[in-house]
């Protein structure tokens, strides 16, 4: 609307030095006239440039056939306009109608390359505008594939650690096997048919910590692992299994056979919009270093993490008194 607007305007400060020389009706028909010509070259150019003439490698040269073009096309369309409107440009001879044409003709060529432009312009800004979005579309199918490709990293390891627990069940202490079953049932069915939206809610993600735990309580001491949840979590969305490479870890990492309680400690805190989530758990001193490698390693959740928030997180890995903090801060939306 507002390339119309400035457009109009300046094909009417043409008619301008007409007023006071010429009647209304010339002046309205010189107006419209000039106007048509115009819009037409505005809606050729448009219309003729393609991506394929974008993309080319040689725009100088496309430049240079617009301007031969525009310079050519701009002829017949002067003589239309004269021909129509100033009639008696051609009852004069040699000099005169020279320069009486070339006033004319240099006028419409003047505002053809304008119209021409602008048409070349907005065809350009489209044509990469949708080329931007195209790319943002396939970036964003890549990214989802790749997430996609990381949580399933997630299943085998998850899935072969619960059937170990739940076979040392059916050994040792048959009648809790059954609720381990019921528990991996629940985690699973979420797993399958509940994670596939980009955000699902945290307090579903929350209940599944709680049952995995349950899942693992079986192999360590009552109280061995707690889980502390503070703060309203109602309302908040978080990516599908967002926790699981932490929890995977943690439990790779811990120490068998410490006497603390608790051994192993999850944090879940919202304060607002900023949700906290901590791991803690006690190691060996000869597993000191890079433990939380053993399963995911950091460089693989930091990515899956840069998917999902891109730099709207901070996550912090360090060990001190034999012990494993992993924090991770994210900002949500509700």
């Amino acid at each position: 609307m507002v390339l119309w607007l400035v457009l109009l305007i300046s094909t009417g400060l043409e008619v301008i030095p007409s007023i006071g020389k010429y009647s209304t009706g010339i002046i309205a028909g010189d107006y419209f006239l000039y106007l048509f010509f115009h819009v037409s070259v505005f809606y050729l150019y448009y219309i003729f440039l393609s991506k394929e003439h974008v993309t080319k490698k040689k725009p100088a040269l496309l430049i240079l056939y617009g301007l031969i073009f525009i310079t050519i096309i701009s002829l017949p369309l002067t003589y239309i306009f004269v021909r129509t409107l100033f009639a008696d440009v051609f009852e004069q001879s040699g000099k005169k109608f020279f320069l009486a044409f070339s006033r004319q003709y240099l006028s419409i060529l003047q505002t053809n390359i304008i119209y021409a432009v602008s048409g070349s312009l907005l065809k350009i800004s489209l044509l990469w505008y949708e080329n931007v979005m195209q790319q943002k579309e396939s970036e964003k199918k890549y990214l989802k594939g790749e997430l996609a490709l990381l949580r399933s990293q997630i299943n085998p390891k998850f899935l072969s650690n619960s059937l170990g627990n739940i076979k040392y069940l059916i050994e040792k202490k048959p009648d809790e096997a059954i609720c381990s079953i019921e528990n991996l049932s629940e985690i699973m069915s979420y797993m399958l048919y509940e994670t596939s939206p980009e955000a699902v809610p945290l307090d579903d993600e929350i209940n599944y910590i709680r049952n995995y735990l349950k899942l693992q309580e079986v192999m360590y001491p009552p109280g061995y692992l707690a889980l502390e949840v503070s703060g309203d979590t109602g309302g908040m969305a978080v990516p599908p299994l967002l926790f699981m490479p932490f929890l995977e870890n943690t439990f790779s990492i811990s120490a068998a056979g410490r006497s603390e309680i608790p051994g192993i400690k999850i944090s879940l805190n919202i304060t607002g919009k900023t949700l906290k989530f901590k791991t803690i758990c006690y190691v060996n001193e000869e597993d000191e270093g890079p433990g939380d490698e053993k399963v995911f390693s950091i460089t693989s959740i930091r990515r899956f993490l840069d998917l999902q928030f891109g730099t709207g997180y901070n996550l912090e890995s360090v060990e001190e008194n034999n012990r494993k903090i992993v924090r991770l801060e994210v900002s949500l939306s509700s």
